[in-house]
């Protein structure tokens, strides 16, 4: 069992290139860690209505750390156009 437990939060666009250079660097360091993928960003938002889900909340509370790339977002109008026809006008 790794004696750290790390959220691996990618998120959008740079973040998932910033998160894949960082896993190279925290493996030359051999740190025990385990690495626990999460959800955050505007794929959450499009698909649920939500960038920060809080299946993603409570793994942050099981963990010891959180390493985070990035997520962007658009205007509210916008925003709202590109969510799932369920979730639009919900005010989400």
């Amino acid at each position: 069992m790794a004696k750290y437990k790390i959220a691996w939060l990618p998120g959008d666009g740079i973040g998932v290139d910033v998160l894949d250079a960082a896993r190279i660097v925290l493996e030359k360091t051999q740190l025990d860690a385990e690495y626990i993928p999460g959800d955050i960003g505007w794929e959450f938002w499009c698909k649920e209505g939500d960038a920060f889900p809080a299946r993603t909340v409570e793994l942050l509370k099981n963990v010891d750390a959180a390493m985070f790339g990035a997520i962007t977002s658009k205007p509210v109008k916008a925003a709202n156009a590109e969510l799932a026809p369920a979730l639009q006008g919900k005010g989400l």
